[in-house]
């Protein structure tokens, strides 16, 4: 599987052997320990400590929730792939939820600047709390929720576009 996250792709592999999985990321193999708990849920063990790890896709996105953090990677599509070494439009960031859930807290407002990692808005997940954050330098131009929204993952929550000069 190809992925994209924060305008880097990432050719992802894995194979499972017992109760752990060695994933290939780019070329590199990487072995963890991992207990499949449901269908969207796992228990993974990292430097002797176990921790959830909550996983959800749809056919453009792989949602990943763990320890507290969330991040979206989108899927590269064949018909997507650009060999000319451009990395596609670094001009906006949709952040959209890792899975279904509700608002908690809207961290910016409209006209807002924020930095690459800043953190824009918490939402709460399988009973779980994750604050998405700015993959980009910019300007919030938009955002679409207020706190108690339900949202779906497809959703676009908020907006960040980089400024122009």
């Amino acid at each position: 599987m190809e992925i994209k996250f924060k305008n880097d792709v990432y050719q992802i592999d894995y194979e499972k052997n017992d109760s752990e999985y060695t994933f290939n990321i780019n070329g590199e193999k990487l072995t963890i320990p991992i207990y499949i708990v449901n269908d969207n849920c796992f228990s993974v063990k990292i430097n002797g400590k176990s921790k959830s790890l909550y996983a959800a896709e749809d056919e453009n996105h792989l949602f990943i929730s763990f320890d507290g953090d969330s991040l979206t990677f989108d899927k590269v599509k064949e018909e997507e792939k650009d060999f000319s070494g451009a990395s596609g439009s670094e001009d906006k960031d949709e952040i959209r939820p890792p899975m279904p859930g509700s608002i908690v807290k809207v961290l910016v407002e409209e006209g807002q600047q924020v930095a690459e990692g800043d953190g824009v808005i918490i939402v709460e997940a399988m009973k779980m709390e994750s604050t998405l954050y700015s993959a980009i330098d910019g300007v919030i131009t938009s955002v679409n929720v207020k706190e108690g929204q339900q949202v779906d993952s497809d959703d676009v929550l908020v907006i960040v576009e980089k400024e122009q000069v």
